[in-house]
């Protein structure tokens, strides 16, 4: 991967696997054939047409939906584990073959996991939701109406 200034990025890791470290926000970055990126904070991250062309996207969220950070994900297929990785941000999007994952997260010591279908074309999405956290989301308030 081309960083911002030019330089390539890599994290080196054990065959297989990715390393155990927090992704980067809004950088895509490669290892051992895949590559994944942390975003979806704010508007313009959400916003970014490159995201759509990943073949797997993950969101995590809250009993309201809100949206969760934070967050350590573990991608595996079959046995094999493909990334383990931390990220600060609700999204993570990963750069796969198509097939059958398993996608694990924890964040504020609960977790949850799914399993993800990721097509030959297009995007697979899996919402990975905790209802346990999050805090309510209140509707909103109107002038003049208290």
């Amino acid at each position: 991967m081309i960083g911002k200034r030019g330089a390539l990025i890599f994290l080196l890791a054990p065959a297989g696997a990715m390393a155990q470290g927090v992704l980067p926000p809004d950088k895509p970055v490669a290892v051992a054939g895949v590559e994944a990126v942390c975003t979806g904070v704010g508007s313009d991250a959400r916003d970014n047409p490159l995201w759509a062309s990943y073949p797997l996207k993950i969101e995590v969220a809250g009993q309201g939906g809100q949206y969760l950070g934070d967050v350590r994900l573990t991608l595996s297929q079959g046995d094999k584990t493909i990334a383990a990785v931390g990220c600060g941000g609700p999204w993570i999007l990963f750069r796969l073959r198509a097939g059958r994952y398993h996608v694990e997260a924890q964040t504020e010591g609960q977790t949850a996991s799914a399993l993800a279908l990721v097509p030959e074309s297009g995007q697979g999405r899996v919402v990975l939701r905790f209802p346990g956290l999050g805090g309510q989301i209140a509707a909103p308030k109107t002038a003049g109406m208290e």
